[in-house]
């Protein structure tokens, strides 16, 4: 098949989520596919884009970037529009001339778009549109506005929520076939769009590069890991630090913590005045995660499954999560890993770990194999391509059907 894939972010290098799950199932897609990426890049992405991406026809359009500023006003601007901010920001005439310049060149079976704010462009109507939603967006507005204490910002997503919900719900309707994260979140596209076709396809991890080694653990730390200038990761930064770290120094007075991700300036002077060790940004998170005694998931919105949990079930580490946190990913609390939903039952889980050395093995265990049998991108890529075999069977058959009902509806021939 001649498959496009739509993406409103540069996936490489793959260092957060989104940009993790694209740039992995464009290989395992560029392994059975002929297959084009169309995504907004910088300059500098656009140079490096051939270092990644082998096997895959890159197609750039060049972002434009605006300031922090900018961005609050355009915000406030959308709140007259229905139609949601989010949406409103990836568009530009510049993407759909794009699409439609590829789609008039070289005809695709499939274009895959890589969330739903990207279903407001316009795609050629015989062509399949395949949605792989990352998260249910609108349940992700929803979350962030019942925890925000700014009433500026709660209204704001309060308003985006309501604006997305209906914005996503539409397109449900209008894809040909949609991939999801979880079942639970292809339970609810179900509800609202019973007869769009689903397929589940978990996000996953490089089984082979994510992988436990012995040694170098060193006691009492703790680690998280995740894209800080997200704001459900930069709010679980903050409930760690502010909350959850004072409970365990409470009996650990030695514990350490350490952040790691991308994020801006004076969000990450902030933890590191909570008492965190800051990174930033790595080339390498696999150092960190080896380090670490136990993995802690504190996350509290946001939506799918997150690639922290799989990636440190991956490489056998003992992890305390939320139930949002692991949410999306099929773990089972005391056999994978460790949940707590209060701020003394979380620092109670870490501690545990800190003291049960066979607990921390033992899950640790189990995590990997799950990840194994379930969580791989290979995996990914085997349902990824079953599901694509069965839109093409469901649009052949449709055409079938089209083409006798026309065949019946002309009239029949009398002979003279």
């Amino acid at each position: 098949m001649r498959v496009l894939v739509l993406s409103h972010t540069f996936p490489f290098p793959p260092r957060w989520g989104y940009a993790t799950r694209v740039y992995h199932l464009l290989r395992q897609l560029a392994l059975r596919h002929d297959v084009t990426l169309l995504t907004y890049a910088d300059h500098g992405e656009q140079r490096g884009h051939q270092l990644g991406l082998e096997g895959v026809r890159v197609e750039v359009v060049q972002r434009k970037e605006s300031s922090r500023r900018a961005k609050r006003a355009s915000q406030i601007l959308s709140l007259v529009s229905v139609q949601p901010f989010s949406s409103r920001a990836v568009l530009s005439a510049e993407m759909q001339t794009a699409i439609d310049r590829l789609c008039a060149r070289q005809p695709f079976d499939v274009i895959q778009i890589e969330g739903a704010v990207l279903a407001a462009f316009k795609f050629p109507a015989k062509t399949a549109v395949v949605l792989d939603e990352h998260n249910i967006d609108y349940e992700v507005f929803e979350r962030m506005r019942s925890s925000e204490r700014s009433f500026p910002r709660r209204s704001f997503y309060w308003f985006e929520h309501d604006r997305f919900r209906r914005f996503e719900q539409r397109t449900w309707l209008r894809v040909s076939g949609c991939v999801l994260t979880s079942e639970r979140d292809a339970r609810i596209l179900r509800a609202h769009a019973p007869e769009t076709p689903t397929a589940v396809v978990p996000n996953g991890v490089d089984v082979h590069d994510f992988r436990p080694s012995s040694g170098g653990v060193e006691p009492h730390t703790i680690l998280f890991n995740g894209a800080l200038d997200y704001r459900p990761n930069l709010d679980a930064a903050h409930y760690l630090t502010d909350e959850i770290l004072p409970a365990v120094r409470e009996r650990y007075p030695d514990v350490r913590l350490t952040i790691v991700g991308r994020g801006d300036p004076a969000d990450l002077a902030r933890l590191k005045r909570a008492g965190a060790q800051v990174t930033g940004e790595v080339p390498d998170l696999r150092p960190h995660l080896q380090r670490a005694a136990v993995v802690a998931v504190p996350v509290r919105m946001g939506g799918g499954t997150r690639f922290k949990v799989v990636e440190g079930l991956a490489m056998a580490k003992p992890m305390v999560s939320t139930t949002i946190g692991c949410e999306g990913v099929d773990v089972i609390d005391g056999k994978h890993l460790l949940i707590a939903d209060t701020t003394g039952a979380f620092a109670a889980q870490i501690t545990r770990v800190f003291e049960n050395a066979l607990l921390a093995e033992t899950l640790g265990r189990a995590g990997r194999d799950l990840v194994e049998n379930e969580y791989s991108w290979d995996r990914a890529g085997e349902r990824i391509q079953d599901f694509y075999g069965h839109i093409a069977r469901q649009r052949s058959a449709f055409n079938v059907e089209r083409s006798l009902a026309a065949v019946s509806a002309q009239p029949a021939a009398h002979e003279s």
